[in-house]
């Protein structure tokens, strides 16, 4: 039987320290335009939660849900949207807010999607960037920290439904018993 344990990987207040200067960035670069913020469900949610609320402009927010498809833990690059948007981007800024880019497949697909609706502006904010499991070419805008390739859970993101509720973050590691 497999046991998975926790190891503390970002505090609460580093979070936080992270979060407070995301926002001042983006707050910096876009003065009083108004922005609108794409949420990627369900991971982002409490980094979109707590972003917004220092974020010093008007801010109109979406979410959007995706999920790819693959055996194993292996995605197999095909991605289909289970919850799209429903506000128009026509002409406007938008800022799509990630929890962790990894492969980088998903942000690119969501990007080059809503780039279709012709935004002004489509850039990408996310927490964590693992750029070590980068398999296509994409940078985000904003990034809040580089994390090695270590599974993270914690702070809205998940493994198998749990541990989002979880208020710093934690690397995992199994042991076989």
């Amino acid at each position: 039987m497999r046991d998975c344990r926790l190891h503390p990987l970002i505090s609460k207040e580093q979070i936080a320290s992270i979060v407070s200067d995301l926002a001042s960035r983006i707050s910096g670069d876009y003065g009083q335009k108004e922005l609108v913020l794409v949420c990627v469900l369900k991971g982002a949610f409490m980094f979109l939660s707590d972003l917004v609320r220092h974020l010093q402009m008007p801010v109109q927010i979406d979410f959007v849900r995706l999920a790819s498809y693959g055996s194993g833990m292996k995605s197999s690059g095909r991605i289909e949207i289970t919850k799209d948007i429903e506000v128009s981007v026509e002409g406007k800024d938008v800022i799509i807010v990630e929890d962790i880019i990894d492969s980088g497949r998903t942000i690119k697909f969501l990007k080059e999607r809503l780039a279709l609706s012709k935004p002004r502006t489509v850039k990408v904010c996310t927490l964590l960037d693992k750029k070590a499991r980068r398999e296509v070419e994409m940078e985000a805008d904003y990034v809040g920290k580089e994390v090695d390739d270590v599974f993270i859970v914690g702070y809205g993101i998940d493994f198998n439904e749990a541990y989002r509720n979880l208020p710093q973050i934690y690397y995992v590691t199994t042991t076989d018993r």
